[in-house]
């Protein structure tokens, strides 16, 4: 099975937390909204997958629940990373915690 694209965990990701897609422009440029009343393009939307800020606000949003299941993913995503020889998921990387937030949330999809 194939992994979902980074483009595809960024979208997934960014919906979940409340970014909506609100039209095309032309050049099929994509436009992004958040609310209170922000417009962003979609070059602006997060980096989720590597930057540790951005995933950390996404952790926020997480309810008592969710963050349970959370934690124990990110454990499970990181003891299978066989790239990062890393263990410990206080270290996770950002790409490691998008995919432990979409397996959590329901929004990872295998092709």
């Amino acid at each position: 099975m194939e992994r979902m694209t980074p483009e595809q965990q960024r979208i997934a990701i960014a919906e979940a937390c409340g970014w909506q897609w609100k039209s095309r422009m032309k050049d099929s440029i994509r436009v992004w909204s958040k609310p209170p009343l922000m417009v962003y393009y979609d070059c602006g939307l997060p980096d989720y997958l590597n930057d540790l800020n951005a995933m950390h606000e996404v952790e926020k949003t997480l309810n008592a629940t969710l963050l349970n299941s959370y934690r124990r993913l990110l454990y499970l995503v990181v003891l299978d990373d066989q790239v990062n020889t890393s263990n410990e998921p206080a270290w996770a990387t950002a790409a490691q915690r998008a995919e432990a937030f979409l397996r959590a949330t329901g929004k990872w999809v295998e092709s």
